[in-house]
């Protein structure tokens, strides 16, 4: 078979595939009653990728036709450059598709032994009923036991602020003046089991060079977890020799003013939560890596917890916060694209507060989701969302960001003004708060026989008798 007849028989076959689909489009929009341009938004995720990876190669195959067929000369030069902005028109919309609902899967899932529930619409009821399910209860519980700790390949972040790096930029990011980095990644690989220094007070091998990296003597593997504070420094290697080995003393020694020890808001901690989902009926918890290891500090050593971290770019070039919330977009994706049912995120808080809120972050801002915060006493504070319009989340998310950057011109936009000012910074919380009450129903919760700070007393006890 020559290559011409390849080529046609092909394009017979996507036409063929083509015109079924285009039947198959034409029944889902006769059963929604909708444009048929509209109909992808009647799709699960699932089907508008599928649709729309169908769709490219379609297009992309019959550009390569065109192109091959103008070049042999069986096309004149007006049809295959016709036939080419065609396609090149026609291939955008599926384009977008495969962008917009390209795969995306939750790292991990647990099935629950809960009392199963024929049902897919989530109550608050619902809600508060499973948070008294014990089972439920046991895996949060277990799952905030590992907030001191880290495991491989889980990037974790360090960045320090002091008053002349605290103003934000034309880019809205607060730069950072200093930054520790728990395997780094650069534009080319990830360099795991190392820690990288970026504009430390000790200068490295190569002067010229804003940071430098460092091997870990404590390997860290995909399912074992290791305590933050007891990691260790390869301190055999040429850059790091003559240095501490104790990892929070190897970054005081390079300008992280860590204490030896806190008595909450412990800097060197991670974040951990989960999402419960509904599939088919069927409860069951998943983890997605939807955001990155991140902890920041002032010139004093204090946490600022300014809320998640979704900066998945290069950390090796990593040189500010951003002051844009985080949406938890590959969660939102994740929970789309299965098909899910959201019923509750839950996440660690790192400090105890009567507010339970990130400086800059909101609870999950949608209809349908309910955030559960619980800080290191096991005190939690439960956000359900109401029924809300779209345009009526972005009022929300307009009405907080008048609020933080107008608190944050009373101190001349310095954030450390706000953060260092208690009294400041706890009206700014109480009136979050009030705009939050106007859009979720928000409940006080407990996580019984929790204490973060009970729990590391335990390990560190633990470990000193091995």
């Amino acid at each position: 078979m020559s290559l011409d007849t390849a080529l046609f028989i092909g394009l017979g076959i996507f036409l063929g595939l083509s015109a079924i689909l285009q039947i198959y489009l034409g029944y889902r929009v006769r059963k929604y009653r909708q444009n048929p341009s509209q109909t992808s938004e009647h799709m699960t995720a699932k089907e508008s990728f599928r649709f729309g990876l169908f769709n490219t190669l379609f297009y992309a195959y019959m550009l390569s036709v065109a192109l091959y067929s103008t070049w042999t000369g069986k096309f004149s030069l007006p049809l295959g450059i016709g036939l080419g902005i065609v396609g090149l028109v026609s291939i955008r919309k599926p384009l977008a598709l495969v962008r917009d609902h390209r795969p995306t899967h939750a790292d991990a899932s647990v099935a629950l032994p809960l009392f199963p529930r024929a049902t897919h619409v989530v109550t608050p009821e619902l809600i508060q009923e499973l948070l008294a399910e014990e089972s439920l209860v046991n895996a949060i519980r277990k799952d905030l036991e590992m907030i001191h700790q880290i495991r491989g390949h889980e990037q974790w972040r360090l960045g320090l602020i002091t008053s002349d790096t605290d103003t934000f930029n034309s880019l809205y990011q607060i730069p950072v003046k200093r930054a520790a980095i728990i395997h780094p990644t650069t534009f080319f690989n990830a360099q795991f089991q190392r820690v990288l220094i970026n504009h430390g007070t000790r200068v490295p091998m190569i002067q010229s060079y804003p940071g430098w990296s460092y091997g870990l003597q404590t390997p860290l593997s995909e399912h074992q977890y290791e305590m933050l504070r007891a990691l260790k420094i390869n301190t055999d290697s040429p850059s790091a020799r003559n240095r501490s080995s104790n990892f929070p003393r190897f970054l005081r020694e390079d300008g992280f003013p860590l204490k030896d020890s806190y008595q909450d808001g412990d800097p060197l901690t991670t974040e951990r939560g989960g999402t419960l989902v509904l599939e088919e009926g069927k409860l069951k918890l998943i983890y997605s890596n939807y955001f990155i290891q991140s902890r920041i500090i002032d010139d004093e050593g204090n946490l600022i917890y300014m809320g998640l971290d979704e900066n998945f770019q290069p950390s090796a070039t990593w040189s500010g916060i951003s002051v844009i919330p985080s949406v938890s977009k590959r969660l939102f994706k994740t929970v789309q694209y299965e098909g899910y049912t959201p019923v509750l995120r839950y996440r660690s808080f790192p400090y105890a507060s009567d507010f339970m809120l990130p400086i800059l972050d909101t609870p999950m801002s949608d209809s349908g989701w309910a955030d559960l915060f619980i800080d290191t006493r096991g005190k939690a504070k439960l956000f359900i969302a109401k029924q809300k319009t779209l345009a009526e989340w972005y009022e929300m998310m307009d009405r907080l960001r008048q609020l933080f950057f107008g608190e944050l011109e009373k101190k001349g936009n310095h954030l450390l003004g706000l953060t260092k000012d208690q009294h400041h910074l706890n009206e700014y919380f109480f009136k979050k708060q009030r705009i939050l009450e106007d859009y979720f129903t928000v409940i006080d919760w407990e996580l019984v026989n929790f204490s973060a700070a009970r729990v590391l007393e335990i390990y560190t006890h633990q470990r000193s008798l091995r």
